[in-house]
């Protein structure tokens, strides 16, 4: 499933865990399903570890690029 068209973009650069968790999680609560959500992160245990496990868990959907050193986009798709 390709995740080209962002409905929403969040930007935690500059945000620590738990913040970076907490933010893209209630913003995926206030997307209708189906719809994209993009992440700009700049924080490598939630952009490697802590946001792809928790859709993993979800069942979201999930593609992330590193755009430079230090700097990821994380693509997910709210299913439910």
């Amino acid at each position: 499933m390709a995740l080209d068209k962002v409905d929403r973009t969040l930007d935690i650069r500059g945000k620590i865990c738990p913040y970076t968790l907490l933010e893209t999680r209630e913003t995926i609560k206030q997307l209708q399903a189906g719809e994209v959500l993009e992440v700009i992160c700049d924080y490598a245990p939630a952009a490697e570890t802590t946001i792809p496990n928790f859709c993993r868990k979800k069942g979201y959907p999930i593609e992330s690029t590193q755009e430079d050193p230090g700097l990821w986009k994380i693509r997910i798709q709210k299913t439910d």
